[in-house]
């Protein structure tokens, strides 16, 4: 009997969507941010190329799981002072080129005076892919974080829109903890 109930309880857990994984709070205090994530992030290195950016090498930290794969690029433009709003204008634009864009929209990350601003991107991809890419500027870099639904993958999932908008500059941690707590936030009506 317990066997047969082990077994069953087994299958059962086998059968749990993706959206049953477990979300974890990766931390990268080398780059400046902190982010959920339900897969482990690997760390790898790039090379973003455009006209105004020229040519600057990235940090990328990525994984894939249930035919969603996610990943941050961090592009480093600390010594390009002048010019971060137009390689940040240049990177949103590059990122929709080609591509079916089916919002763009204006997204704001962590409440009160450490708020920083950016812009997300959803985009139907030529090959099939859904792809969401937020951008956000902070501290001399540009970050992009990108969750892409591949063409076999469920289209309806919401773990690409939680990835991409659980991006943290602070680290301690106060600002996931306040965003936890529902009495930190209140309707237009003041309540």
């Amino acid at each position: 009997m317990r066997i047969g109930l082990a077994a069953c309880a087994a299958l059962c857990l086998m059968c749990l969507p993706a959206e049953a994984a477990e979300w974890n709070t990766y931390v990268f205090p080398d780059q400046g941010f902190s982010i959920e994530s339900l897969v482990p992030l690997v760390k790898g290195t790039g090379t973003y190329r455009a006209a105004v950016a020229g040519t600057i090498p990235t940090v990328t930290y990525s994984g894939e799981a249930d035919n969603i794969r996610y990943k941050v690029t961090v592009i480093d433009i600390s010594n390009r002072l002048p010019d971060p709003v137009n390689i940040f204008e240049e990177m949103e634009f590059l990122t929709s080129q080609g591509n079916k864009v089916l919002e763009n929209d204006s997204v704001g990350i962590e409440p009160g005076k450490g708020r920083h601003y950016g812009r997300q991107l959803v985009m139907q991809m030529k090959d099939g892919t859904l792809d969401r890419t937020a951008l956000v500027y902070s501290k001399g870099k540009i970050y992009a974080v990108d969750a892409a639904i591949l063409p076999s993958g469920d289209k309806d999932s919401f773990a690409p829109e939680r990835f991409v908008e659980s991006i943290l500059f602070d680290l301690d941690g106060a600002a996931r903890a306040r965003d936890a707590d529902p009495a930190n936030f209140t309707g237009p009506d003041g309540k």
